[in-house]
């Protein structure tokens, strides 16, 4: 399917992806890019606001972002009439983050992760109504300027119908001037056939963890303490520090209380809590919306050995 057949315009369409994981802006590219689509890309929000410009014609955000969020993206474009289609992505979507991005404006909410032929058929139908109405507001009030090349003879009769086609009402015949056929109905987009060799939107590791119930956000440090990778709500880069002092200082003391190996350490913040664990060559920081969660964090690592 090309984009350009749906819209009638030679001009590509251009989809702007924001989302902080380049996996998942790079999946969403091979996706989207075979299409025939022109992929832009944003690693936040904020920057998604300073590249505008040109205006794409469709916006893939992700909902959870270092920064501003995606919803907060949607709600700031409608609050400065920016009228582009904005389609958030969540790992979890249920009733509330559908109210939500309703309410911010946004057209719906993918459920990461998705397949391609998940994805076209949730974006298309907003992308080719939005194309259709910029397409009528952007329309000149004089129709009759419609070139006549581009439409069927059967709606327009030309200089050179003979006169026999035109009923004989004892005037000379008139010369029609072009007029534009009626607008039809936008048509409907084919269903997308599955493509086995297409590649599903992969989420990296820590988008899997954030993805459980009850994680917030996660990162994970190196052993000198640097950030390697994190997703979902941010974790300072300069806590790796901090993890790291707190998981030597409490292995050491674990050694002469002769506990054995430590397991992982548990911080409790008013209602949420942080979960130290050491992670491959160093430690592995994960945000809990509440501490009954830890056991998930756990069995996920686990996970990463197998």
């Amino acid at each position: 399917m090309n984009p350009s057949d749906l819209t009638h315009t030679p001009a590509p369409t251009t989809i702007l992806v924001v989302d902080d994981s380049v996996s998942v802006r790079k999946a969403l590219e091979r996706i989207l890019a075979p299409q025939g689509y022109v992929v832009r890309m944003a690693d936040s929000a904020e920057n998604a606001l300073l590249n505008l410009e040109p205006l794409p014609d469709m916006i893939l955000a992700d909902i959870l972002m270092p920064g501003m969020s995606g919803l907060e993206l949607a709600r700031t474009l409608g609050d400065r009439h920016v009228n582009v289609p904005v389609m958030l992505m969540s790992g979890i979507v249920d009733d509330v983050t559908q109210r939500d991005a309703t309410s911010a404006g946004a057209c719906g909410v993918l459920r990461k992760p998705f397949t391609p032929t998940e994805l076209l058929p949730a974006i298309e139908p907003h992308l080719q109504a939005a194309l259709a109405a910029r397409k009528n507001a952007q329309a000149p009030a004089a129709d009759a300027a419609l070139p006549t090349a581009h439409l069927p003879e059967a709606h327009l009769p030309t200089a050179h119908q003979p006169a026999a086609h035109l009923p004989e009402t004892g005037m000379p015949a008139i010369e029609q001037a072009p007029v534009q056929p009626p607008v039809s109905a936008v048509p409907a987009i084919p269903e997308v056939p599955a493509a086995p060799q297409a590649p599903a939107l992969a989420l990296s590791p820590l988008e899997q963890l954030v993805a459980l119930n009850g994680v917030m956000g996660a990162a994970q440090y190196g052993p000198d303490g640097q950030a390697r990778a994190h997703a979902g709500q941010a974790i300072p880069e300069a806590f790796g520090m901090y993890s790291r002092f707190l998981l030597t200082t409490a292995t050491t003391a674990g050694l002469h209380l002769q506990r054995g190996d430590l397991s992982s350490l548990h911080l409790a913040y008013g209602e949420h809590a942080l979960l130290i664990t050491p992670h491959q060559d160093g430690q592995l920081v994960a945000l809990l919306s509440r501490a009954d969660a830890a056991p998930s964090v756990q069995q996920w690592q686990a996970s990463q050995h197998n």
